[in-house]
């Protein structure tokens, strides 16, 4: 069977509209300070970052403070970051001061059975999803260098101009 050029380039435009489409992620969450938050609610208002961490990791807690740093700055324009820990639910007090200690003042949820971060395809910690306003992931960052937050703090500031 001879398939034309124009055939080709058609299936392969498919195949690519069928790899880079994805559905809108949404789910509700409920952070250690017993509020539920719906995450369509939060990138709807501009860029958001839901970032899977655990106290056990130390590239995690690292990168924690990396992102505090990210979420002053940019806040007041929109920006929005969720944590989402990975502990198991006895380690709550210790999230609890741990987020207290290190004046954390972004949302912190609890996923101890991994639930979301399997549905966001998650593998390993320290991962981190970035939304546009449609609920459309456009960057995605596991583990934790320093420096990995320069290319972060980049498509924050594409978002916010778009915005």
């Amino acid at each position: 069977m001879k398939f034309s050029r124009l055939n080709i380039v058609l299936v392969l435009l498919v195949i690519q509209q069928f790899l880079y489409s994805q559905d809108k992620v949404n789910f509700s969450v409920s952070t250690i300070d017993n509020r539920e938050i719906e995450l369509s609610e939060l990138y709807n208002k501009g860029p958001l970052l839901v970032n899977f961490w655990a106290l056990w990791c130390e590239p995690c807690k690292v990168e924690m403070r990396v992102l505090k740093k990210l979420y002053e700055k940019y806040k007041d324009k929109g920006f929005m970051i969720v944590g989402i820990n990975q502990d198991s639910p006895k380690s709550v007090s210790k999230v609890r001061s741990y987020i207290s200690s290190q004046k954390i003042n972004f949302p912190v949820a609890l996923d101890p059975n991994n639930q979301y971060l399997q549905k966001l395809n998650g593998q390993s910690i320290p991962y981190s999803l970035l939304f546009n306003g449609e609920g459309e992931i456009v960057y995605k960052s596991v583990g934790y260098l320093p420096g990995d937050e320069i290319k972060l703090e980049k498509e924050i500031q594409k978002l916010l101009v778009g915005k």
